[in-house]
């Protein structure tokens, strides 16, 4: 079943109020409510759009991919690019723990 899971991107990106996030960026309640809760159905190309503008992802982050049987469930389907991990990017809870040396450190390495 192909659907779409927000959750980990707002949780990457620090996103503490998904809902008021969707808002402002233009989504209206409903839809933003949907979004929040991953129970969107069906969506709009260019909401598609607006998530990964938002967002800076691609499509491939926003949805997710778990197969419904066992037939479906090859090793090299594509889909299994972007099959349901269940893997949590706490990358702020590492650098929080981290000394300002290494912090240093990795900055150099990402600016390079």
């Amino acid at each position: 079943m192909l659907q779409i899971n927000l959750n980990r991107l707002f949780k990457a990106r620090g996103i503490e109020q998904p809902y008021k996030f969707l808002v402002k960026q233009g989504f209206v309640s409903f839809m933003a409510h949907k979004l929040k809760n991953n129970k969107v159905q069906q969506i709009r190309v260019d909401h598609i759009e607006k998530l990964c503008v938002a967002l800076n992802c691609t499509p491939n982050d926003i949805f997710e991919w778990s197969p419904n049987d066992l037939l479906d469930d090859r090793q090299n389907h594509p889909l299994q690019k972007i099959r349901s991990k269940n893997k949590k990017i706490e990358l702020h809870k590492l650098l929080a723990n981290m000394s300002l040396e290494k912090l240093e450190e990795m900055e150099q390495m990402l600016n390079s």
